[in-house]
């Protein structure tokens, strides 16, 4: 199989943040974000349906959250701006799970590879996406992006069109406090992002899997929350810099 070289970006690289930008989002174009993939399952009822996101790391490679892994058959839509519709669809050959996945902590370790059938080919709505090395963080406070497909609200319908919004990076003590009230554990290998204290901006139901973006970098897998863009709880990432080296040994 041929393989092709991550992108991978030190502590000192430049992140560029965007600005102003899925609860409380806005319409995106996969022009501004063409490494968000759709991740497709097929139904009981042979419907094919997006219920998670993902991230282009190499043309045959993409990062999704574990939990999102219900088991084949599973497909991507790349190139699309639109909800199960346009861009290029590709099969999924197969899969891997971190090893880690949930056995520590409920969530902990929430990433996977899917392999594709086929070779995507770049262009302008289909490109890889940068990762930090191993063991970077993401500074508090700092302006990160979530983009997908997922519900507008908490228990609400998903978006046809790709969504963006911003919110920041929350204190891993402060998010671990604020989880614990609710019996729930934010270990190392995750990252907390919201409104604090304010709400009304986060990913959602169906946006599992997707980005969160420090600029142009990778920096973290749509995990889980407490329902969506409430004032008191972050949403939780799993931490890409925490499975860097993990993600070049197998993605190949």
């Amino acid at each position: 199989m041929a393989t092709w070289a991550l992108l991978l970006l030190t502590a000192s690289a430049t992140a560029v943040v965007a600005s102003n930008r899925i609860v409380g989002g806005a319409d995106a174009s996969i022009e501004t974000y063409p490494s968000i993939v759709q991740v497709e399952h097929l139904d009981y009822y042979s419907i094919w349906s997006q219920g998670c996101g993902g991230s282009i790391l190499t043309p045959t490679n993409v990062l999704t959250a574990a939990h999102c892994i219900y088991g084949p058959p599973m497909r991507i839509r790349a190139g699309s701006s639109y909800r199960e519709s346009g861009g290029t669809v590709i099969n999924v050959e197969s899969y891997i799970m971190h090893p880690d996945f949930n056995k520590l902590e409920f969530l902990d370790a929430d990433v996977a590879l899917l392999r594709l059938e086929q070779a995507l080919v770049y262009g302008p709505g289909i490109q890889p996406i940068a990762i930090y090395a191993q063991g970077v963080e993401v500074p508090d406070n700092s302006a990160v992006v979530h983009a997908g497909w997922g519900q507008t609200q908490s228990n609400g319908v998903p978006s046809p069109i790709l969504q963006d919004v911003t919110v920041y990076t929350v204190n891993q003590e402060e998010c671990a406090r604020r989880q614990a009230t609710q019996y729930l554990t934010v270990t190392d290998n995750m990252m907390c992002a919201g409104i604090l204290d304010v709400g009304g901006k986060d990913a959602c139901q169906q946006d599992s899997g997707g980005p969160l973006y420090h600029g142009d970098i990778l920096v973290g897998v749509i995990s889980w929350g407490i329902g969506c863009a409430q004032p008191e709880y972050p949403g939780v990432s799993a931490k890409v810099s925490a499975f860097t080296e993990w993600i070049v040994a197998n993605a190949v």
